[in-house]
């Protein structure tokens, strides 16, 4: 592609980015506040049912408002990878007419729930960087640590919704079936409950967990302030691998997805 072909393609981007975030929220009376509200109210709940009812504490976590800033910190996560691979199933389908009209590069449109997730997870990282200066908690070193995770999250994330995509024009299904299988992630990962109260015999499974790992690689920086540089290397190396393979089904799948189309 040359320079006109990839200031286009970028421009294009940038506007159906744009229409994105202001579709999901076209009509309602609070717009784009939804987008801290949510967050907020799903953290209230879930301290609410796991801080309080199930009584449920991490390691270093004694109080409520200390185990609520450890449940955002594990959903802030999971919640940006949840937004992409929910939405990737339909991202084809939606957009045909776009794809087999215009010269809309393929690409282009995985990037879109991608590009939205950070803008979200910026957003909540925002609260709750100002709940822990409220409680004295905040740690410099901790924030830039955080970005070298939020690094491999977005790999990761658009690993998926290349794969999911593609696959989406063929099985159908896909699009009732990812919430589901996001439901399950959430509940077999320690994001609501801490890695201390996973029986030993199902600890192989957190280990090799790689949602999991990821929360911890974000726990660690954003509330202790430290980075597990082992952690950090393997789930890097991990993703990158991952999104080779999905660039190459990608690629490999899109011109038979066309027809299907």
């Amino acid at each position: 592609m040359d320079y006109q072909g990839i200031r286009n393609a970028t421009a294009l981007g940038m506007h159906l980015f744009s229409f994105d975030l202001k579709e999901r929220y076209a009509g309602t009376f609070l717009g784009m506040l939804w987008l801290v509200i949510h967050p907020l109210f799903m953290l209230l709940i879930y301290a609410f049912i796991f801080g309080e009812v199930l009584q449920l504490r991490s390691g270093a976590s004694h109080s409520t408002p200390q185990f609520a800033l450890y449940l955002f910190t594990g959903l802030l996560a999971f919640n940006a990878v949840s937004e992409v691979l929910v939405r990737a199933p339909s991202l084809l389908n939606d957009r045909r007419d776009l794809l087999l009209n215009t010269p809309l590069p393929v690409w282009l449109l995985p990037l879109l729930p991608v590009a939205v997730s950070v803008v979200l997870e910026v957003l909540a990282l925002l609260v709750l960087l100002v709940a822990l200066s409220v409680q004295n908690e905040l740690k410099i070193s901790g924030v830039f640590f955080y970005f070298y995770f939020l690094i491999i999250r977005i790999i990761f994330s658009l690993a998926g919704a290349y794969v999911i995509a593609v696959l989406g024009v063929f099985v159908r299904d896909l699009r009732q079936l990812m919430p589901v299988l996001m439901t399950v992630l959430l509940f077999v990962s320690p994001i609501l409950y801490p890695p201390e109260v996973i029986p030993e015999q199902f600890l192989f499974f957190y280990d090799w967990n790689l949602l999991g790992q990821l929360v911890q690689g974000y726990r660690e920086a954003l509330l202790d302030g430290i980075i597990n540089w082992g952690r950090f290397s393997v789930l890097f190396l991990i993703s990158i691998s991952c999104l080779s393979l999905a660039i190459w089904l990608f690629r490999s799948l899109m011109p038979r997805a066309r027809y299907v189309l």
